[in-house]
């Protein structure tokens, strides 16, 4: 028996396919060591690691089980097709049922992977900042299931897109966003309508949140709703893109409802923009929209009684007689 790792690898040169091995050293060391490989364009990144009493009787077990299934690329390879987080569930399944071949200790959850990763991010607690840290945790947290953490991916290169434009970095936020949509994260459409806003990509703008909208309705995902202000701020979001981009918003079945959810959204985000004229300029408009069309709705539509005239800036009243242009 040789106690040791069985290790998940993924590479975004090979997107949907992972190598499954073992090894009694570090999983992150036999990382790096075929990264170093000149046949390879990217790295490899460890997206999963568990270690055994016996490393290479839990290999055989797991690798018969992935080729039983039809997911073996070729004989004698270690490389396998499917999502990660299918194989690590198969990785996890053998495990529990081969009392032979028991697991040494637990392996971090994706929800503890993100919660790390929102602690490197953010600065928490006693963590210390570090973005770099933070992409790991949360590449790491999305191969082992976690919807949220493909979201934050996105929103970190769309970050650093917006302040330094580049192809890579926009590449990089839309894999990220349109792998997190693609395993149910309908959040994801709305990051990316950050790119096709800043890029006047109206189109593309509008089949996101259509598709964002639609998505929900259907099959709404408990892990993204946790926040009962979210929708709310979402639908803020579009009524502000689509009046930057010169269209009127439609959704309008969507956004009644949420006609009191998206004001507090809007005042929030129009006090926080102080200083800032042309930001707070939008929000106004936007404001001026939602007081003038969604507010004033049919009651059968609303959750609320129509509010008095909101002051949006010095000198700007909304009144019930003012066009949307």
């Amino acid at each position: 028996m040789d106690q040791g790792w069985v290790y998940v690898l993924v590479n975004s040169s090979i997107p949907s396919m992972a190598k499954v091995g073992r090894t009694t050293r570090s999983p992150a060391d036999r990382a790096l060591e075929l990264s170093a490989a000149t046949g390879v364009a990217t790295p490899f990144v460890v997206a999963f690691d568990q270690m055994f009493e016996d490393c290479s009787e839990a290999e055989r077990l797991i690798h018969a089980e992935l080729e039983r299934r039809g997911l073996r690329v070729a004989p004698n390879r270690e490389f396998f097709r499917g999502a990660p987080s299918d194989i690590i569930r198969v990785i996890i399944e053998v495990a529990e049922r081969n009392g032979p071949v028991p697991m040494v200790g637990p392996s971090p959850s994706a929800d503890r992977l993100r919660i790390a990763a929102d602690r490197a991010l953010f600065g928490q607690g006693d963590t210390l900042q570090d973005t770099g840290e933070a992409l790991r945790l949360y590449k790491l947290a999305g191969a082992r299931g976690s919807l949220t953490a493909f979201e934050r991916i996105g929103q970190i290169y769309n970050a650093l897109y917006l302040a330094s434009p580049d192809n890579l970095k926009r590449r990089r936020a839309v894999n990220a966003l349109k792998e997190g949509a693609r395993r149910g994260n309908y959040y994801c459409y709305c990051e990316l309508t950050v790119i096709f806003t800043a890029e006047r990509q109206a189109g593309n703008f509008a089949k996101a949140w259509d598709l964002f909208f639609a998505r929900r309705q259907v099959a709404p995902v408990k892990e993204l709703e946790t926040d009962p202000a979210r929708f709310g701020a979402a639908c803020a979001r579009y009524i502000l893109q689509a009046l930057e981009l010169r269209l009127h918003p439609a959704h309008r079945t969507e956004l009644v409802p949420q006609a009191n959810s998206i004001t507090t959204a809007l005042l929030a985000q129009l006090d926080a923009a102080r200083g800032n004229p042309s930001a707070r300029r939008l929000i106004a408009t936007a404001l001026r929209w939602v007081y003038e069309v969604l507010q004033t709705a049919p009651a059968s539509m609303r959750v609320a009684a129509r509010p008095p005239a909101l002051t949006l800036l010095p000198g700007w009243v909304c009144e019930p007689a003012i066009a949307i242009a």
